[in-house]
């Protein structure tokens, strides 16, 4: 009796592990369509770092690591929200944040 009870309570929990297992998620993809898409503007040629793609994707944060480019350069031709930031999330990486310049107050003498 108790290993027929034993065998239908792992049964069910196979089972329930097969029924709820997330499904898997479709990579960012260049030009691609859905939330996970990423565009890069095409009035910006992509330039020889970036080449060849694959290489790139994978190493493009050892590249800013060591200084050869700063994250602030990227944001010359990469919005974070449509270019960056879907990648990086799906790697769990943090995000791009674009920098704020400090608002000056200007004093006037009257």
């Amino acid at each position: 009796m108790r290993k027929a009870v034993l065998g239908i309570v792992v049964l069910l929990v196979v089972t329930l592990i097969v029924a709820f297992y997330p499904a898997s998620v479709d990579k960012p993809a260049l030009n691609g369509s859905g939330p996970l898409a990423v565009y890069i503007d095409p009035q910006y040629a992509a330039p020889a770092t970036h080449s060849p793609l694959d290489w790139w994707q994978t190493h493009h944060m050892d590249v800013v690591n060591r200084g050869d480019l700063q994250q602030t350069d990227c944001l010359y031709c990469h919005d974070p929200e449509i270019s960056c930031n879907n990648c990086h999330g799906y790697v769990g990486v943090d995000p791009i944040v674009i920098p704020t310049l400090p608002i000056t107050k200007i004093s006037s003498n009257d």
